[in-house]
This record gives C-alpha cells, sequence and structure tokens, in this order.
C-alpha cells in the first residue's frame, strides 16, 4: 500500500466502514448492556450457527446477480501470528493452497475453476492481511452440486493442504515475483513511517509480503506448522451470500466440516506491543517516485480493543463528523489563491485494532512543504480553538443523514459478494451484523442530536493527547545542509505555533438551482420503442435523442451520460495533455457561476454527481442520481450546456496537479511505460501521448478552445437507464433540453493511426526497485466487425491463460502476466492485442522470447477444446453478470447510438456469439493478427543513476 492510499484509507474510509462492518458471534446481543444504551440489533437475514468443533458460518440469501453464490472462507489469522522464523508464511501458505490438496492435485484447482465457469484472480482469489486470511470463489450456480463442490474446494483449503516441497520450490519463484511486483520507494517510505508511527508495535516486523530469507528458505514443514496451529474449526468461519437457501446451506456445512478436527494446539496469540508518544516529533523520507511532498500532522495513541457497542459507533460516528467539517475547511481552500497545497483532508478513528488516530494531511508541490505545513496546522488550531459553526453542522448533518438513507433504500439489491465481504470482515473483526434499516433507526437521531458544541468536543478529544508527530514525505530533499532534515521540520513548526489561530467565517449555502426552466417545453419528433431490448429513443425536434431504459438492477439508481461533439479525434490544435488538462479544468471550475467550493455547499445531501469528460469519439456529462432527483439532473445539465464558466483558479490547480502526475510517472517503469505506450502503439503522440513537465500549448485559452466549441454548440444525445419513470424522464428532457436551440454538427475527421510493427523501443529509468517491464503487441482491427472482436478478445485471454501457465507458474518469472485486446471505435481500422509482464531486470530477454513462442503456440495449433471452454466459459458467466447492471446498458448500448445505431443490434446475441468460439477461430486469428513481423516490443528497465 503506497503512502498516499494509506492516508486516503485512514482519512475516507471509516464512516463507511463503521456503516457497512457487520460481525458473526452468536449470541452477541445477549451480553450485558450499561445504563439505557440501545442494543445493536442482528441484522435477521443473516443465519448463523456454530458446529461442535467450533467452525462458524454465516448465510444470507441474496439474489443480486441472479444465481451467483459467492463463498468464503475465514481464518482469525495471518502476518502477526507468524513466528520470527515465519515472517511471510502465511502468504506463501495461501498461495500454496492453490496448488495442490486432497481432491485436486497440483496444477487441476484453477483448471476446476475455469471449467465451472470463474476466473482465477477475479472469481477465484485469496488475501492475506496482517489478522485474517480469506479464500473467496465466485459459484455461478447456487444449485446443490455446485454448492457441495464449492463447499468441497473450502473444506480442502480449512483442511486438506497436500504443501508438496516440489509444489513450494515453484511457487517461491512467484511469491518471489510478486514480493518484487509490490516493492517500490513509495511502499518502502511507508514502512518507515509505519515504524515512526507505531514504534514498539508488532506491525512493523510482520507485513504480509514477508522476509526474502524465509521466503526462499521456507519448506514444507514450515508451512505446515503455521497451517495446522491456525488453521483450525474454531479460528475459522464459512460465508455463504447468493441466491440459495440457507437452510439447505448450513445443512451442507455440517455434512462437510462437522468431521474437521483441529491438528496442532492452538497458537499463542502473540502481543500486539504499544507505544507511547510525548511532545513533537519530526519524520523526513525522501521518496524520488513521488510527483509531489505529502504533509501530515498526527496524533497517536494506543488503545485497548473495544468492544463492539452502540455507543463506540456512536463515538465513531461523531469523529467522522467532526472530522468531515475539518476536511470540508481544507477542501474549501484548494484552488484558491494563497493555497499551497493541491488537495488535504482529515480524518480519525481507530485501526490495526489499537490505535486511535486523528489526522490533518496535504499533497503540495515539493517548494510548498513549509507553508502547506504552516495552513494545515493553522487550520487545525482554528477548529479546536473556536469550533464549528452552524451552517458547517447542517451541511455535514444532511451528508450523514442521507448517506444513512441511501444505504436503506439500497439494500434490497445489494451485491452479494460486498455482503459477503461484509461478513467476512464482521466475522474476522468481530463486529455485529446491523441490518442498513437498523442502522438508520438507531443513528439518524445521533445525527440529528449533533451540535456544533458537541462536535467541538468531540474534535478536542481527538486531538488532545499531549503529542504532534509532524511528517514530510515526497520528492522534496531536506536532507541537503548542515541542519538535519527533522530539525528543519521542526523549526518550520514552531514557526507556524507563533501564528495565533483565527476563528472560521460562516458561509451560507450557494443557491442552486439558479437558472429558470425554458418557457415552452421542446417537441417530439420521433419515439421508437426496441421492445427486444427494452430501450425508448425519444428524438425532440431540435435534435436531442434521448435513450432510455428502466431496470430494478439496484434500487434507486439512475445512471447518465450526456454525449456530444467528435471529442479528441476531432479536436483541432491539439498537443499532448491538452484534452487530460482541459478534463480537470472543467471539472474543477464548479457548475456555471458556481465555483467548486460553492457547488458542494450546493450539492450537499444530494445524490446526484456529475462529471465532464474527453473520450477519442466524443465528449460527455454523465454521473448518476436517484428517482428523486430527476429534475436536478436535468438542471445540473442545463447550466453545464448554457452557463459553462471555465475558473482560471481551476486551471492552476490542475496544471499543478497534471505536473505532479506527470512527474511521478517519470520515476517507475510502470509510470514510464504508462506515458509511452499509446504513443508508441499509435503513432500519434498529439492524442495519446504526455507532455514535458513544461506543457507547452496548454494555457487557459487553449483549455477554453478545447472545451467550449463542442460543450456549447454539438448536437446532444442523453442516455439514461435504471431505478426510474420513462414517462417522467421524457417530460423533463423535453422542459430542460428539448427546448435548447437546434445545434449543428461537427466535420468528422478523417484522421488514422498507425501501428509500429516490427518496430522496438527501450527505455529506462532513473530507479533503485529491481523491476522490469516487458510489453509486447500485435496489430488487430478496430469495432467495425463485432464478431472478429469479440473472438480477439476471446484470444487475449487465451493468451493470459498460457502467459499464467508459462511466465507465471512454469519459469516463476512474472505474478500477473496479463494479456488483453483492445479494438477502437473511433479509429475502425485501429486495435492492438498485447502482453505485459512485470520482471526482474535479468529475465527480460527470458520472457520477451516466451511471449513470442506463446503466439507461436497460438499460430502453429488448435487449442484443445478443454482450454477454449476454460477461457470463454468465464468470459460469458461474467457478461451475463455485467447484462445485469446498469453501466452495461448505458455504455456498452445506449451511449452513442445514435451514432453507431449497431450498438442496439450487439446485446442480441452477445451471449451466443461468445459462447459460440471455437478453436479454430481462434488459430484463424492468431495467424492473421499474431505475426512475429508484425510484433512492436517496448521495454523498460532501471537503470541507478551513480
Amino acid at each position: 500500500m503506497t503512502r498516499k492510499r494509506y492516508l486516503r484509507c485512514m482519512l475516507y474510509g471509516m464512516f463507511a466502514v463503521m456503516l457497512a462492518v457487520t460481525a458473526a458471534c452468536v449470541n452477541r446481543d445477549t451480553r450485558p448492556v450499561p445504563g439505557d444504551e440501545p442494543v445493536l440489533p442482528r441484522d435477521p437475514a443473516v443465519v448463523e450457527g456454530v458446529l461442535d468443533n467450533g467452525m462458524s458460518y454465516l448465510i444470507m440469501r441474496n439474489t443480486e446477480p441472479r444465481e451467483r453464490v459467492s463463498m468464503h472462507l475465514a481464518i482469525k489469522a495471518g502476518s502477526m501470528y507468524e513466528t520470527e522464523a515465519q515472517r511471510g508464511v502465511a502468504h506463501f501458505l495461501e498461495h500454496m493452497l492453490f496448488n495442490g490438496s486432497e481432491n485436486f492435485p497440483p496444477g487441476e484447482l484453477i483448471k476446476y475453476f475455469q471449467r465451472i465457469g470463474m476466473r482465477f484472480g477475479g472469481d477465484a482469489n485469496a488475501h492475506t492481511g496482517f489478522y485474517e486470511t480469506v479464500y473467496d470463489v465466485v459459484l455461478p450456480a447456487g444449485d446443490t452440486k455446485s454448492l457441495a463442490e464449492g463447499l468441497l474446494v473450502m473444506h480442502d483449503y480449512a483442511g486438506g493442504a497436500l504443501l508438496l516441497e516440489s509444489e513450494v520450490d515453484r511457487e517461491r519463484g512467484v511469491i518471489l515475483a510478486e514480493k518484487r511486483d509490490r516493492d517500490s520507494e513509495s511502499y518502502r517510505s511507508f514502512v518507515k513511517s509505519l515504524a515512526f508511527q507505531l514504534p514498539g508495535m508488532r506491525v512493523n516486523e510482520r507485513h504480509p509480503i514477508g522476509l526474502e530469507s524465509v521466503i526462499k528458505g521456507a519448506d514444507s514443514a514450515l508451512l505446515k506448522g503455521y497451517y495446522d496451529a491456525w488453521y483450525r474449526p474454531d479460528n475459522m468461519a464459512v460465508v455463504v451470500v447468493g441466491d440459495v437457501d440457507p437452510a439447505e446451506v448450513a445443512g451442507l456445512i455440517r455434512d462437510r466440516f462437522s468431521s474437521l478436527e483441529a491438528r496442532a494446539p492452538k497458537g499463542v496469540i502473540p502481543d500486539d506491543g504499544t507505544f507511547a508518544h510525548m511532545g513533537t516529533k519530526t519524520f523526513y523520507s525522501h521518496n524520488p517516485e513521488a510527483g509531489g511532498t505529502s504533509v501530515t500532522i498526527e496524533v497517536l495513541r494506543h488503545v485497548d480493543r473495544q468492544p463492539d457497542t452502540f455507543a463506540s459507533r456512536r463515538e465513531q460516528l461523531l469523529f467522522d463528523m467532526a472530522s468531515r467539517i475539518l476536511d470540508n475547511r481544507l477542501e474549501e481552500r484548494i484552488g484558491k489563491p494563497g493555497t499551497p497545497f493541491t488537495s488535504a483532508g482529515s480524518g480519525a478513528g481507530t485501526y490495526l485494532r489499537h490505535v486511535r488516530y486523528g489526522i490533518v494531511a496535504a499533497e503540495c508541490p515539493a517548494d510548498s512543504w513549509e507553508e502547506s505545513l504552516a495552513v494545515v496546522d493553522q487550520a487545525l488550531r482554528s477548529a479546536l480553538v473556536y469550533g464549528f459553526t452552524p451552517d458547517e453542522v447542517a451541511r455535514v448533518k444532511k451528508e450523514m443523514k442521507n448517506a444513512l438513507l441511501q444505504a436503506e433504500e439500497k439494500a434490497s439489491t445489494r451485491n452479494s459478494r460486498n455482503l459477503a465481504g461484509l461478513l467476512v470482515r464482521s466475522f474476522t473483526t468481530d463486529k455485529e451484523v446491523v441490518s442498513p434499516s437498523d442502522e438508520r433507526r438507531l443513528f439518524e437521531p445521533v445525527v440529528d442530536a449533533a451540535t456544533p458544541e458537541e462536535l467541538h468536543r468531540v474534535l478536542k478529544e481527538i486531538w488532545s493527547p499531549a503529542h504532534r508527530l509532524v511528517m514530510v514525505e515526497g520528492n522534496v530533499r531536506l536532507d541537503k545542509g548542515e541542519q538535519k532534515p527533522e530539525a528543519v521540520l521542526l523549526a518550520a513548526y514552531e514557526k507556524s505555533l507563533l501564528v495565533s489561530a483565527t476563528p472560521p467565517v460562516a458561509k451560507s449555502a450557494a443557491a442552486f438551482p439558479y437558472l429558470p426552466a425554458p418557457k415552452a417545453p421542446g417537441q417530439i419528433a420521433s419515439r421508437v420503442t426496441h421492445d427486444d431490448l427494452g430501450i425508448t429513443v425519444v428524438t425532440f425536434d431540435n435534435g436531442v435523442v434521448l435513450n432510455l431504459k428502466q431496470t430494478d438492477f439496484k434500487a434507486k439508481e439512475v445512471l447518465y451520460t450526456l454525449r456530444f461533439g467528435l471529442g479528441i479525434k476531432g479536436a483541432k490544435g491539439l498537443v499532448p495533455g491538452l484534452a487530460s488538462v482541459s478534463v480537470m479544468v472543467t471539472n474543477e471550475s464548479g457548475l456555471g457561476r458556481l465555483d467548486r467550493d460553492e457547488t458542494a455547499r450546493a450539492m450537499a445531501g444530494t445524490n446526484t454527481s456529475f462529471r465532464y469528460g474527453a473520450g477519442q469519439d466524443g465528449f460527455a456529462l454523465s454521473g448518476r442520481t436517484t428517482p428523486g432527483e430527476l429534475e436536478l439532473m436535468f438542471q445540473v445539465l442545463f447550466t453545464q450546456l448554457t452557463d459553462t464558466r471555465l475558473k482560471e483558479e481551476a486551471y492552476h490547480l490542475s496544471v499543478q496537479r497534471y505536473t505532479q502526475g506527470l512527474e511521478e510517472m517519470e520515476s517507475t517503469v510502470d509510470g514510464v511505460l504508462q506515458k509511452q505506450v499509446e504513443a508508441f502503439l499509435t503513432g500519434d503522440a498529439a492524442r495519446f501521448g504526455y507532455p514535458d513537465t513544461s506543457l507547452e500549448g496548454i494555457d487557459f485559452d487553449a483549455v477554453k478552445g478545447f472545451v467550449m466549441p463542442a460543450l456549447g454548440g454539438a448536437p446532444l444525445e442523453l442516455s439514461v437507464v435504471g431505478d426510474m419513470d420513462v414517462e417522467e424522464v421524457v417530460s423533463l428532457c423535453g422542459q430542460w433540453l428539448g427546448a435548447l436551440p437546434r445545434r449543428a454538427p461537427e466535420a468528422a475527421s478523417e484522421h488514422g493511426l498507425t501501428f509500429p510493427a516490427g518496430e522496438r523501443l527501450d527505455l529506462s529509468v532513473d530507479s533503485a526497485i529491481d523491476k522490469a517491464v516487458v510489453t509486447v503487441a500485435w496489430p488487430t482491427t478496430g469495432m467495425g466487425d463485432i464478431h472478429t472482436v469479440r473472438r480477439l478478445s476471446i484470444l487475449g485471454s487465451l493468451f493470459s491463460e498460457r502467459l499464467r501457465e508459462i511466465v507465471r507458474e512454469n519459469l516463476g518469472a512474472a505474478y500477473s502476466p496479463r494479456a488483453w485486446n483492445n479494438s477502437s471505435r473511433a479509429y475502425p481500422e485501429y486495435g492492438a492485442l498485447r502482453a505485459v509482464i512485470t520482471v526482474s531486470p535479468g529475465q527480460m530477454a527470458e520472457v520477451a522470447a516466451a511471449v513470442g513462442e506463446i503466439a507461436e503456440g497460438l499460430r502453429s495449433a488448435p487449442a484443445s477444446g478443454d482450454e477454449v471452454r476454460r477461457v470463454v466459459d468465464p468470459v460469458v458467466n461474467r457478461i451475463a453478470d455485467y447484462r445485469r447492471t446498469n453501466g452495461y446498458w448505458l455504455n456498452s448500448v445506449m451511449q452513442d447510438s445514435s451514432r453507431y445505431p449497431e450498438k442496439l443490434v450487439w446485446p442480441l446475441d452477445i451471449l451466443e456469439d461468445y459462447a459460440a468460439v471455437t478453436a479454430a477461430d481462434l488459430q484463424d486469428l492468431a495467424r492473421t493478427y499474431l505475426k512475429a513481423s508484425g510484433a512492436a516490443t517496448l521495454t523498460v528497465r532501471p537503470v541507478p543513476s551513480t
């Protein structure tokens, strides 16, 4: 986990976790309740039980996606429970359970998953954490036979591992490749910062990936010692969520797991350690991969592990409300004149079971770290001294209450896999199972009752410890000169403390909508219903096209996309990066006359989102809403179309952020690949490339020239799908968009792309990380022939499967090699199938040769019938599930169907066409496209500076 991702998890994840985390312990609601505190009621939809051997189970019937069953084995043990000699064994063991068990010989389990229509890595996977290990299986059906087979797999995980020495030796290369994949300067910085934050905590010595020395020396006996100590019935649970009969599943679990016995005495749970900070401490870490610098002020204290009670959840809710107000204050400053940082946030809560934290942090350019630290510090102290204003509290109340309401209203169509994940976490973290309706009943009164005074008290409680941790990490260099970096930080922080805190300025909510509706609605010119698709197409007299599909896939969800213009392909005067910066500026400019901050306040507590985007063949305004906010959606679109005002402050902020991103891309092999690969494979740097950090040709006038013509004058096509009333949407569209003046179409662009057949590009990056990447690509074709394109996607899947078997399993050279085909719609003659593999620099030639041999093998002989089915059937199942999502119908079918009417035909045979793919089809495509002479190769290797 990178430092940035770590901060985001801490800052923004706590409220969602508080609402979503549920639990599995039986009869936990019989514990004593202090005073009049409400009991956390168990969700009656969850069937729980414990077998005589101590094995737990949690079962829940849920019907989305239809027929699918999400099945998991959760073990309350992870890397924290390893001995010193076992560091990395928990994760190594997780890998080994796919490599031979009582009922699945080595190499057969993944093939079994594929044969029943599951994807390895997608539907069948596992993860190892600090305190838990979890195995995941998504079954394509919930009949008795499928359930029994799935539970057989879980039983083998729980007690049937073979742990053959030959398989241990073979898998160690894969694990070392995964360790290399995850290694980065950012990860190393995170490890160092964690040691600074939590001195004395065991977590610093138990990162799940483990020690290379242990991985290289691990044998079957070492793995078995951990397996027998922690994979015990009384330390595990089976979780099943899907379209099943819970009583039947409970019986099958009893039949399969009742005879499971512990194979060794239970391991001794080690002490997590403790820490105690005092005074002001500073930390500095130079990370050359970072495109910017982060400044952080924290308080951290060790606490006893808290039981899951109404009181603890109420406390976390209030923590989050107070932190969110501070977060809003910091967010409001972003982009304003004099604000030195480009992003900022605040949070509070508990993590790693024993760590209570409060944090404020900001990301900034390297030369603005001191000023950013001062602003963050003074914003925090202003809140601590003066508290919160009524309008700030009112805003966060609206947001919190809306989150509770939406969770309740959408509960009936929750995804089984997401629900299963919540139940798994409930077991591994000992939290209660509470339904969304009970969450709202219990905690909406807490939100209502919160006052500015109480939230001020809560904030002071969060930040009451008598210490501060001041941290600066990133591309800033403070290790120059005579003073140590930590002394420089301390001096900067103490300088900020000399500035007195100032009170906040009260702000009222901005008014929206502020534009009146057109006086007369537009008239309908035509209306066509596609009964076979359930799609209605309405065309208004002014040329606006409206595509509609009502669904019941997800309660209270409506998705929309308004498409217009020819996109990047048709843009004039394009230079590398202009499209990306223009998208950022438009989205940072707010809504019409409102800036980003005013827009956020005006939309607080609503569910309507909107975002501008630029694709190769069109521009879009897209987002989501709810049935009760359909008119608000149209008011947003109307304002964006008729009162667009790009803001200069948004331009300057976007340039800062984009430049930070460019600098970060230049410092890793993955970043250099991202920056160079599309321009190389298309021969078009203006449309697919990235600029240097000077951003030549990307001034504010260029941004306006890119955005405004199409937004203000191109024909409009709106697609809306979801839980809505079709006639209401038609009426609202006529009122708001149907009354707009007719727009003239743009002249089509004849611009094409050129694939670099037979060419090679070798790049390097200044990095000490021992990691390289190899990309090999072949030219294919665009979206003109959907029958061919579908088979090319299967050919990509087949290529990926052979990469897994040869490069990962046989050579042990890569953790996650992959291949896929991408066919263009904007450029009908262009497509590319590429293979991308992250490897050790010393294995680049070997892996590139293996890729060539795979391509030759696909050309020279047809795949077996079994291999074809193992790649086709998971794709068919995935598409069947995707068809029951609003996103499929919006993006793959309705969007742009007025320009590409074939999109309304494609859904009619998609499942049958994919299912009909044959080995001969794939060999023919390989012979046509995967020619050695046509391949293009791009490599990136590290070359550390001396």
